[in-house]
């Protein structure tokens, strides 16, 4: 004989101070998560056309698919029937757009010639800015023909970085940037309109001469990149580099990265496959450093590497260079 459910009002105070904290304990994740959802919804819609709205759309999509995943179990399990639906329904639309918008998991088909591929690897080295022998070190296996390093403490450190990697590598290096590649570099003229943190350099590849541009904004949390973006948006229309690299500290959907002048894609985009996201390395949430493709770029292979030697993924992009039009 099955035993007689036990109604609440035989249950034991204890039991009914128990039952009732984690009620109450559900309806307030449940209506903090629902809050956050709210922040999310805003980032989303206005991304960071101010410091308001940039600094919402700095939820992450996959913190805010679980925290309200968490609350309809939590809600369901402590009786709370109507909230635990309401975050269920809630649930559906970021992890919709974490899995169909922010992340795609088809890899585009390749328009480049893998049999005259280049490699470019862009990494912000953060707290290592100072080790070049652990940056080389990472670095070597992925054999890069032109290496974009954000963060790096100094020209003797981007020297020793590029003499360990080879004797046929030279370096450029711009405040705390170092480009370091086959082949010669220059850096380019300099543009007073120009962001004081993008430098165009000049790379004669074993492939042909290319034009980078190397990023490295501002990264406080509350500060509006949008007047940033933007002015690398012109400047990318105006000087029509073939590749744009580097540390944005702003997400690849944000207005203006979204919105790229003709003829520019984001190598994710264009090559890419899986988890999009570069920070932080353990357990990457914000897609925050980025590398564009001009109109002669063909990409081949995009993907990020975990390094576990810095707080960034790198990013390895590999490309061709559309022929020359016939005369």
């Amino acid at each position: 004989m099955s035993a007689t459910p036990q109604s609440p009002a035989s249950e034991t105070p204890a039991a009914q101070i128990a039952r009732s904290a984690r009620s109450v304990a559900a309806w307030l994740w449940a209506n903090v998560t629902m809050g956050a959802f709210g922040v999310w919804v805003v980032g989303e819609v206005f991304r960071d056309m101010n410091s308001l709205t940039g600094a919402c759309f700095l939820v992450p999509t996959s913190l805010c698919s679980v925290a309200l995943l968490v609350a309809a179990l939590l809600a369901f399990a402590s009786g709370c029937r109507r909230v635990a639906l309401a975050a269920a329904v809630l649930w559906l639309f970021p992890t919709f757009w974490l899995f169909f918008v922010e992340n795609q998991w088809v890899r585009p088909r390749v328009r480049g010639d893998p049999a005259h591929a280049l490699r470019l690897v862009h990494w912000n080295v953060g707290p290592i800015g100072g080790r070049p022998g652990t940056i080389a070190e990472a670095l070597k296996p992925l054999n890069a023909d032109i290496i974009v390093l954000s963060e790096l403490l100094g020209q003797e450190v981007s020297r020793q970085v590029a003499t360990t990697l080879g004797r046929d590598y030279t370096v450029c290096h711009v405040r705390q940037i170092a480009v370091i590649a086959r082949g010669s570099l220059r850096r380019g003229p300099k543009d007073e309109r120009m962001p004081s943190r993008v430098y165009t350099i000049e790379w004669t590849s074993p492939r042909g001469p290319l034009k980078l541009m190397a990023v490295d904004l501002p990264s406080r949390p509350l500060y509006s990149r949008q007047p940033w973006l933007r002015q690398v948006h012109e400047r990318i229309a105006y000087i029509g580099p073939d590749l744009v690299a580097g540390d944005f500290n702003a997400r690849r959907r944000s207005h203006w990265l979204g919105r790229l002048p003709r003829g520019y894609a984001h190598a994710y985009d264009a090559a890419g496959t899986g988890w999009c996201y570069s920070w932080p390395d353990g357990f990457p949430l914000w897609d925050i450093d980025q590398c564009i493709l001009g109109p002669r770029i063909r990409a081949i292979r995009y993907k990020l590497v975990g390094t576990g030697a810095s707080d960034h993924r790198l990013q390895c992009f590999d490309f061709s260079i559309a022929p020359a039009p016939s005369p």
